[in-house]
């Protein structure tokens, strides 16, 4: 596995990754956000993808401006962390959670995960990310729920 950072060129292959967990594991929570322009925000200060043997299998981006209960002022957010359904379990999802992290250097680092995503949560637990805080979206599921949201922040 290679982490390199995002080009142009790795869309539509992460657009099709992305339909994938979407229909897998409930994410995005929203079927509409499958798609480029939901994975290119201005707010983002990098992305990168994870590769196995060419081929594109995750990917992360890190925002500017993260806000939530309990996350330092300042802090960049990871965003829109995915990965294949063929290459979970190896390490992918860590290995890009390292990259973002490398990439904010001395900043405070946090991430929010909503109440269903139990192998998120179970990732972050495991890496050592710490839980600070819970409020409800402000965005509904598509049953009309408003998930928990729970708010992580990097060891």
């Amino acid at each position: 596995m290679h982490i390199r950072p995002r080009t142009d060129d790795d869309a539509p292959a992460l657009v099709t990754i992305l339909a994938e967990v979407h229909e897998r594991e409930g994410y995005p929570a929203r079927r509409l956000n499958v798609r480029r322009e939901w994975l290119w925000q201005d707010t983002f200060v990098g992305a990168w993808v994870a590769t196995c043997d060419d081929a594109v299998v995750g990917h992360v981006a890190l925002a500017d401006g993260f806000a939530g209960p309990g996350v330092p002022d300042g802090a960049l957010g990871i965003s829109r962390l995915f990965v294949a359904p063929q290459a979970t379990g190896r390490g992918t999802g860590a290995a890009l959670l390292d990259a973002a992290r490398a990439a904010a250097g001395d900043r405070p680092l946090g991430l929010e995960v909503a109440d269903w995503s139990t192998a998120a949560r179970a990732l972050y637990e495991r890496l050592g990310w710490r839980q600070v805080g819970e409020r409800a979206a402000e965005w509904a599921a598509p049953d009309g729920r408003h998930p928990t949201l729970t708010y992580f922040v990097a060891p």
